[in-house]
């Protein structure tokens, strides 16, 4: 795709400037799909998967002290950067996949996720508040961070 996006480049410079019957040929604005490339760049190894592996490196770590030490505020915290991973996720990355010609009914299955991710943690949620066995909440964690990784690829 960076190809075309290049060709696309070339030809415009080699167009402008060029006179023509009526004079000098206007630049051409770039067609929708080489703008909507660039935007799909900054997802694709931009700045959102930047933030996404930002936010995934925190939910690990998280989910390390909530392991081991179970307090309400690293609970807070966990489900509060879950919920910053789900938001940027859903309003960045799922919408230009939809856009670019997705299977049908991808948002759909991903909304099934994160449903899904919700609920485990309300599971998550009862297990470190009724004081659950520390592996009984490390596996939870790593049913998240699996549903996570799901959406993510």
């Amino acid at each position: 795709m960076p190809d075309s996006l290049d060709s696309i480049k070339k030809s415009r410079k080699a167009s402008s400037g060029k006179a023509g019957k009526k004079g000098v040929i206007p630049d051409v604005n770039l067609p929708d799909d080489a703008r909507f490339q660039n935007v799909l760049a900054g997802v694709r190894g931009g700045e959102a998967e930047r933030r996404l592996d930002k936010i995934l490196n925190d939910i690990q770590r998280l989910s390390v002290l909530l392991a081991r030490r179970r307090l309400l505020e690293e609970l807070e915290e966990y489900r509060d950067r879950v919920g910053d991973f789900l938001k940027l996720y859903l309003d960045e990355v799922l919408t230009v996949r939809e856009a670019t010609g997705g299977r049908r009914g991808l948002r759909k299955k991903k909304l099934i996720v994160v449903k899904r991710i919700n609920v485990e943690l309300e599971e998550l949620s009862r297990m470190v508040l009724g004081g659950a066995p520390e592996f009984k909440i490390v596996k939870e964690l790593g049913t998240i961070e699996g549903l996570l990784l799901d959406l993510y690829r």
